[in-house]
């Protein structure tokens, strides 16, 4: 092989021709992969801006020996430590107190697959403060060589709000311990209180049925005598027309009181039967002897009751009984108790008035109605319905009419018990000044082919 002086082959010689050919074919093949060269340095440039860019920390170890290759610049700010400190350093190092023994352990589980493992919580220290911080693991392998992927995360913000939130519910359990107990100390208050109530109701019970029958014997004692003395006292002076202006008028004067006597009475007696009564209902002492019948026979009983009454009233009553109405069964002298209390309340506030009852028939038969209505004052709408508590007293009007007395509250109440006990309803309606009607509705007999006009047949 010829070279010149200066070493190189002359541009004519075969060792020159090589050389040139070498060249070319080098220049050719850098040209031709240059394009897909630089393809890939900007595609690891930008996959490497995205790793720099997220949150997490990342770490790239090697299986083999367990050292950090690589790592993110969140990485480096997590730990607070340049990455080439990093870099090489074991990875079991990086995170405490996590062993090796213990992620050798978990990546074991994971095999040769590339499942990301379950999160880890641990703690780190950095700059003498202690973080925690959660990481997961995944196994990737790339060529020939096998890493692991660890991704971390600084949870200092979410442990903080944990913590708040565990205060916040030991808080609230002892408050709701403290409710607890409250509430039972009511519970155990109330429960006594609820005790010495029924002994109270049940002492109220006793006392007014001894005393109410106590006192009735001697009323109807008094009453009984004061109407024979009214008698015998018109027989003897009133009816002797001799007698003289003076001493005639002194006698109605003692007729009138005697009046007053046998009225004021006849107010107590009610007013002790009604407090029996209400008494028994409460207790449930009270016998109810129930039996079919129809309406037609007991309101013409209950307006012979009440027509006494009615005529010193001057109040007129009218029957309005609908004899195809179905039967009831229930106890005949509770339902007359209903229906003389509100007759006589009708007539008492309906001087010189109307009172109508009026039966009718209910849901196909399924029940009957019967109303009371009158033309006295009316009833506020506000009490229409308060009007049935025990002891309440309707304000009908601000002024009551002439001779009306205040009642005791009670009728109203029983006639309600006594309703609802089998199964009705009774309510009122009313406008001031154009009287009310009080309605009361009663379940009939199974049996709705039997009416009032079968019973009379």
């Amino acid at each position: 092989m010829h070279r010149r002086s200066d070493g190189k082959s002359p541009p004519d010689s075969p060792d020159a021709l090589r050389d040139k050919l070498i060249g070319l074919g080098e220049r050719s093949i850098r040209k031709s992969y240059y394009p897909e060269l630089q393809s890939r340095i900007f595609e690891l440039e930008r996959f490497r801006a995205l790793l720099d860019q997220t949150n997490e920390a990342i770490f790239l170890a090697s299986a083999e020996d367990g050292l950090v290759v690589d790592c993110n610049v969140s990485a480096s700010q997590l730990l607070q430590r340049p990455e080439e400190e990093i870099t090489g350093s074991p990875f079991s190092s990086i995170l405490q107190p996590i062993t090796e023994e213990q992620i050798d352990a978990r990546l074991a589980k994971a095999g040769d697959t590339s499942r990301l493992l379950d999160a880890i919580e641990t703690e780190l220290e950095r700059g003498g403060e202690i973080i925690p911080v959660e990481f997961s693991l995944r196994i990737v392998r790339m060529g020939d060589e096998t890493y692991v992927v660890a991704v971390a995360r600084d949870i200092t913000d979410r442990k903080r709000t944990e913590d708040e939130l565990a205060a916040m519910n030991r808080r609230l359990e002892e408050l709701v311990e403290e409710r607890t107990l409250d509430l039972e100390a009511k519970a155990r208050e109330l429960e006594e209180a609820n005790r010495r109530l029924t002994q109270l109701d049940a002492l109220k019970s006793n006392f007014l049925s001894a005393v109410s029958h106590d006192l009735r014997t001697p009323l109807t004692a008094i009453q009984g005598f004061a109407k024979i003395i009214d008698r015998d006292f018109k027989r003897s002076f009133l009816g002797n027309a001799a007698e003289s202006a003076k001493t005639n008028l002194r006698a109605k004067r003692i007729s009138e009181n005697l009046g007053i006597i046998h009225e004021e009475t006849r107010r107590l007696t009610r007013l002790i039967s009604d407090l029996l009564d209400i008494s028994k209902i409460e207790s449930g002492t009270t016998v109810w002897k129930d039996e079919v019948f129809d309406f037609a026979t007991l309101a013409e009983r209950a307006e012979e009751a009440v027509r006494f009454r009615a005529k010193a009233k001057r109040c007129r009553v009218e029957l309005d009984i609908n004899l195809n109405t179905p039967l009831i069964e229930a106890d005949p002298d509770r339902i007359m108790q209903v229906l003389i209390n509100l007759l006589d309340n009708a007539v008492k506030f309906s001087p010189g008035g109307t009172v109508r009852l009026r039966t009718r028939e209910e849901h196909n038969g399924g029940a009957v109605r019967l109303s009371v209505a009158d033309t006295g004052p009316g009833i506020p709408k506000h009490e229409l319905s308060a009007i049935f508590d025990t002891f309440h007293q309707a304000k009908r009007d601000d002024t009551l009419p002439d001779g009306v007395e205040r009642g005791t509250g009670l009728g109203l109440s029983i006639c309600r018990e006594i309703v609802e006990h089998y199964g009705g309803s009774i309510w009122a309606e009313s406008e001031l000044g154009h009287g009310a009607t009080f309605h009361v509705v009663l379940p009939a007999v199974a049996n709705g082919s039997r009416k009032a006009g079968d019973m009379t047949a």
